[in-house]
């Protein structure tokens, strides 16, 4: 019994962070970087922003760094060329370094919506799964094939399959995002 309710109060707190995870990645898409850059100088934006100028033309060449200022979204807030200037390569435009001999171009397409998707189902998943572990402790899930849903510990292991998914998708949606915004550079590059 003591061991059903640990596991049921670890779930309840498994479930509140993959609730917290939708919020993070929403978060992070709408107002992350502007906000890490603010209070990285602590100061405006404009001058954050030019601050990391002014580090980013010690590390790119001058063409790529004008090219980020002609950028609408790159002039406001240039962290991705921050985070991935060591994957940055400038031949004929810009390329993205993903592996040491695998060099190609950046991504084309945004990815946020669609990701955003992915954590909102894996967050409904996280939910039902819950749920599922409180009906089961008053009912049984009729059925040989269900009857794996009425073993709190397995529900308890595909909640934390959910929420490991669900924190790497909010990682490539930062990795992809970064690309495509470090792609947009080529326009002025031409």
């Amino acid at each position: 019994m003591i061991q059903t309710m640990l596991v049921l109060a670890v779930i309840f707190i498994g479930v509140a962070f993959a609730v917290y995870q939708v919020y993070d990645i929403y978060y992070s898409q709408n107002v992350g970087d502007d906000e890490a850059l603010a209070m990285r100088e602590g100061a405006s934006r404009a001058s954050a922003a030019e601050s990391a100028f002014a580090a980013l033309r010690g590390v790119f060449p001058e063409r790529l760094v004008s090219a980020a200022q002609r950028d609408e979204t790159l002039s406001r807030n240039p962290e991705p060329l921050l985070r991935r200037r060591k994957s940055i390569v400038l031949e004929q435009g810009v390329k993205i370094r993903y592996l040491s001999l695998w060099t190609g171009r950046p991504v084309a397409h945004d990815w946020r919506k669609a990701l955003l998707i992915v954590v909102l189902v894996d967050c409904l998943i996280a939910m039902f799964l819950g749920g599922l572990s409180l009906y089961t402790v008053a009912y049984e899930v009729p059925g040989a094939t269900f009857a794996w849903m009425n073993d709190p510990v397995v529900i308890l292991v595909l909640l934390a399959l959910v929420i490991l998914l669900t924190h790497a998708v909010a990682k490539l949606d930062l990795y992809l995002h970064d690309l495509y915004r470090i792609g947009r550079l080529n326009r002025y590059l031409a």
